[in-house]
């Protein structure tokens, strides 16, 4: 077991283990893995750091996306805004009717206060 050098970055060194002796190799690329921050179990596939970080780009996000929202289509009930009086034709939810509703720009702007 051996400690990798801070690399530059703000955290400190990252414990890093010796696997020169499994004969590892990327699943990626091929290339002899020798050292990695885990202990592997043998059950996933192991990446070098380049592959890794290739697998891994744009993938902030570590759960399910979200789906696009449902909107629905209001134009057939004449809705107007009620702050700008602006036609409403698209909402992200079903209108009660008991509460005043807002367009985009407006509701954003209401939101930004609070």
């Amino acid at each position: 077991m051996t400690l990798d050098s801070n690399m530059g970055g703000g955290s400190p060194s990252r414990q890093m283990y010796d696997v020169s002796a499994l004969g590892l190799k990327c699943a990626g690329c091929g290339a002899v893995i020798n050292q990695l921050p885990f202990q592997p179990s043998g059950d996933r596939p192991i990446y070098c750091r380049e592959c890794n970080s290739n697998r891994n780009k744009g993938n902030t996000f570590t759960g399910n996306p979200r789906p696009p929202r449902q909107m629905y289509d209001v134009s057939a009930m004449d809705l107007k805004c009620g702050t700008c009086n602006t036609d409403i034709l698209e909402l992200p939810f079903q209108p009660s009717g008991d509460r005043p509703v807002y367009c985009r720009d407006c509701n954003s702007n209401r939101t930004k206060k609070f």
